[in-house]
C-alpha cells in the first residue's frame, strides 16, 4: 500500500549527496495509527488505476487555472535559518516557472521527450489573507530550541514541527492553505510530504523542506540551488509517485502515468543519456523527470499526464483548495499606499495603508454614485458594505488619482 511519500536526501561529509525514500517505514507507521487516512490512500490508488487506464473523460483530465494559496512556517532554531524574504520569492518563482513550462533549461530534455512537457495551470501565491481574515504576507517565524524538529523518527512523536505546543507552527486551516514548514530535519533529510488521502486532512498535512534546499538564493546550498526539491515534493503533495513506483529494482511497479518509462531504480545526480534500468526500455530512464532524484540543474519536466493527475488530484482530495479566500486578488498596494481584503468580501472590507497622513476617501457604485465618504488617519479601517446590492464598488481618495475595485458579493 503506498501511503505516504518521504523524500529522504542524503549527505556527504562535504556537502549533498543523494535522495533515499523511506516511504515504507513512515507508510507502516503512519497506517498503524491511522486506519482511516490509509483507507482513504487505498481510494487515492483506484482513482490512479482508473486514470492510468484510460477510464476519465478528457473533460475530467484539464482543469482551468487554478490559483494555490501557498503559507510558508520558518521554524528555526539558528537565526542564518529565519531565511529572509528574497528566499522565500525565489521559491515561489520556481514553482510557478516549473509548474507551467516555463522554465529555459527545457533544451536539455532529450528530444524525444521534450514534446511531453505542458503546463499545469497552477499559480502559487503566497496568502495574504490569514485564517482570522487579517492582512498577511503568508509567512510565520517562530524560533524554537529543539534541534532537528521535523525529523521524520519524531512524526507523531513528542516533537511535533506542526504542533506550536510541541516547538513547532501550528498550520493555518489545511482544506484552504497549502502549508510548507521551512525548518530543520536532520538525518541527512531534505524534505518530505504525505500523499493526498480521500478522507480527510492530517494535522501534518503539508510539505516540509530544509532551508538549505528551499529556493534559489539566501541559504540554499549547492547542488539544490534551483529550488526543484520543493517541486518534487509539490509532485508527490498532488499525487504523483516515484518514476520507479512503490518499490526500487522491479521494472513491473507502475507510477500510474503512461507516458513515462518503466524505471526500476531512481537517478542520482546528473545521468547522461540513455541511463537504462529496464532492459524493456531502449531509450531508457526519464531521468531529467521532476519525480526522479536528479541534481536540480538536470530536474527538468512533468509530463502531460502527471500534470493531468494532478488537475485531477486538486479537484478531489484537494478541492478545497480552489475555493479558498486565503488570496484576496489584490497583490500590490495602490498608488496611494491603500491595500484592501478580504476582496471579494460578502460585506466588509478592510483597508491597510502604508501612508500615516490624514486620508479623505470616497466609495462609489458602478454608475458613479457616491454612497460613502469619510476621514482617517489610522493605518486600518472598516468599510461596510452590507447593506449595499452586490456588485463592484470603487474607493477613492482626497490624496490618490486611482480608484481601486471592491467586489461585494
Amino acid at each position: 500500500m503506498r501511503l505516504v511519500s518521504i523524500l529522504l536526501i542524503f549527505l556527504t561529509y562535504s556537502g549533498y549527496a543523494q535522495y533515499k525514500c523511506a516511504t515504507d517505514e513512515i507508510t507502516r507507521k503512519h497506517a498503524n495509527i491511522n486506519e482511516a487516512y490509509a483507507r482513504g490512500l487505498e481510494q487515492m490508488d483506484s482513482l490512479a488505476s482508473q486514470f492510468e487506464s484510460g477510464l476519465m473523460s478528457q473533460s475530467e483530465r484539464t482543469a482551468k487555472k487554478i490559483i494555490i494559496p501557498v503559507v510558508v512556517h520558518v521554524v528555526y532554531r539558528n537565526e542564518e535559518d529565519n531565511i529572509g524574504m528574497e528566499q522565500i520569492h525565489s521559491q515561489i518563482d520556481v514553482l510557478n516557472r516549473d509548474f507551467n513550462w516555463q522554465q529555459e533549461d527545457k533544451y536539455k530534455i532529450p528530444e524525444l521527450w521534450r514534446d511531453l512537457g505542458a503546463a499545469s495551470g497552477f499559480e502559487f501565491r503566497l496568502a495574504d489573507r490569514d485564517p482570522d481574515g487579517n492582512f498577511t504576507n503568508g509567512v510565520t517565524r517562530k524560533q524554537t530550541d529543539i534541534e532537528d524538529i521535523a525529523n521524520v523518527d519524531n512524526v507523531g512523536g513528542a516533537i511535533q514541527y506542526y504542533n506550536s505546543a510541541k516547538g513547532g507552527t501550528d498550520p493555518w486551516y489545511q482544506p484552504h492553505y497549502l502549508n510548507i514548514w521551512v525548518c530543520e530535519i536532520g538525518d541527512r533529510v531534505l524534505g518530505y510530504t504525505y500523499l493526498p488521502s480521500a478522507n480527510e486532512v492530517e494535522p501534518n498535512d503539508g510539505i516540509v523542506i530544509e532551508p538549505r534546499a528551499f529556493g534559489t538564493t539566501g541559504r540554499a546550498a549547492a547542488p539544490y540551488t534551483g529550488g526543484r526539491t520543493l517541486v518534487h515534493e509539490m509532485g508527490h503533495y498532488f499525487g504523483l509517485r516515484h518514476l520507479w513506483g512503490d518499490e526500487e529494482g522491479q521494472c513491473t511497479n507502475t507510477d500510474y502515468m503512461d507516458d513515462t518509462p518503466w524505471q526500476a531504480e531512481p537517478n542520482f545526480k546528473c545521468s547522461s543519456f540513455p541511463s537504462k534500468s529496464c532492459p524493456s526500455e531502449p531509450d531508457g530512464d526519464m531521468f531529467m523527470n521532476f519525480m526522479d532524484y536528479a541534481d536540480d540543474t538536470c530536474s527538468l519536466l512533468f509530463t502531460k499526464n502527471q500534470i493531468e493527475y494532478m488537475q485531477l488530484v486538486i479537484r478531489t482530495a484537494k478541492v478545497t483548495l480552489i475555493h479558498s479566500e486565503a488570496v484576496t486578488g489584490v497583490s500590490e498596494l495602490g498608488n496611494q499606499g491603500v491595500h484592501i481584503f478580504p476582496n471579494p468580501s460578502s460585506g466588509v472590507f478592510q483597508i491597510i495603508r502604508s501612508n500615516p497622513a490624514e486620508m479623505d476617501f470616497f466609495i462609489y457604485n458602478s454608475i458613479g454614485d457616491q454612497i460613502l465618504t469619510g476621514k482617517t488617519t489610522e493605518p486600518q479601517l472598516s468599510i461596510d458594505l452590507t447593506k449595499h446590492a452586490p456588485g463592484i464598488y470603487f474607493f477613492k481618495s482626497e490624496q490618490g488619482s486611482e480608484s481601486l475595485v471592491l467586489q461585494n458579493k
